[in-house]
């Protein structure tokens, strides 16, 4: 017997309703009410009446995601939305993992393209002109997840960088800090330039200094963390605080202080960025900005899935994903 979107509410113990906003992302849903119906639907591999029309005419296919690999540590998250919400809708994905530059990120486009992807996702990496032109020559649907679009024919989902990086370092400023130093990612990608910008701008309306040897770019990893946080160091002058733009940098800076003896929170308070696991599991616990990745993965994916089907209605432009200060056992109070 066909199972109906009532039977699935029936499993899941919510309300036919809660299943549709599930399914079509129309209103906010507790996570942990999401994650129950998503299991369920993925249990009994349900499929929409509207989806299983569009099966019948063989229009599902394929999703391509472009991904740099040394995207930060939500990524399974991420991935986890992407999948619920294209495996619902009959796709299947592909993944290219790039090094992050134009040419290696075009490169996988064009792969993806002979396999005849029904639409794109690109992830992480800022869209150059290169990336609008050829895709616009493609005629390829396409959604952003993590970066702004340039461009008003390709819609985007992300979390607010600039404001959130913006209330962690005032919260920091709050607890009293006012030497506070910054890890940020590479070049001028949300992760570097986005979350710069917040730190600066929550900086200057406290009418703090910035120390530019304070500011130190830093790769994606945790040992990339160490590294930068050697180089802040190396400056002989310590600050009270730092702002990592991700919790990878800021766990490989916790590392490095522990290391040398360098107590936190008492000495120095660390603030990340992403709300991973890691952030719950590392001690002392990290104190970090929390937002979904997995709502982000499945919002991106419902707008592609849209546009796909030719319906533009009620794409936003620019859609961000909620996020909150996590304030864990990493920063303590300046006395």
């Amino acid at each position: 017997m066909k199972l109906t979107i009532k039977d699935i509410a029936k499993m899941a113990d919510v309300s036919i309703s809660t299943v549709s906003r599930v399914i079509n992302g129309s209103k906010p849903v507790n996570e942990e009410i999401r994650k129950r119906v998503l299991d369920v639907i993925n249990q009994t591999n349900y499929r929409p009446n509207s989806l299983n029309n569009q099966l019948k005419n063989n229009h599902a296919s394929l999703i391509g995601v472009i991904i740099p690999e040394y995207s930060n540590t939500v990524l399974t998250d991420f991935i986890d939305g992407i999948n619920n919400i294209s495996k619902l809708y009959g796709y299947d994905i592909i993944m290219s993992l790039t090094d992050g530059t134009v040419d290696s990120e075009l490169h996988y486009f064009t792969l993806l393209k002979k396999m005849n992807i029904s639409g794109l996702i690109f992830v992480g990496s800022p869209l150059a002109s290169r990336h609008i032109e050829i895709v616009k020559k493609a005629k390829i649907p396409c959604v952003i997840a993590g970066q702004i679009s340039p461009n008003q024919a390709i819609p985007s989902v992300h979390v607010d960088n600039i404001t959130a990086s913006y209330e962690a370092v005032t919260f920091l400023i709050q607890e009293g800090h006012k030497e506070i130093a910054m890890i940020k990612g590479l070049g001028e990608m949300a992760v570097g330039g986005h979350r710069l910008q917040g730190y600066k701008q929550a900086m200057k309306d406290a009418g703090l200094s910035i120390r530019e040897e304070w500011i130190v770019e830093s790769g994606f990893s945790i040992e990339d963390g160490m590294k930068a946080m050697k180089q802040i160091i190396d400056n002989k002058t310590l600050p009270t605080a730092v702002f990592c733009a991700t919790d990878a940098m800021a766990i490989g800076a916790m590392h490095f202080l522990l290391d040398k003896g360098i107590d936190i929170p008492n000495d120095i308070s660390i603030i990340g960025f992403d709300g991973s696991l890691m952030s719950q599991v590392v001690r002392p616990k990290l104190s970090t900005v929390e937002y979904s990745a997995r709502e982000m993965g499945m919002t991106a994916t419902r707008n592609l899935v849209k546009l796909i089907k030719g319906d533009n209605e009620g794409i936003a432009q620019h859609s961000n994903v909620t996020h909150h200060l996590a304030i864990r056992e990493s920063t303590k109070r300046r006395k």
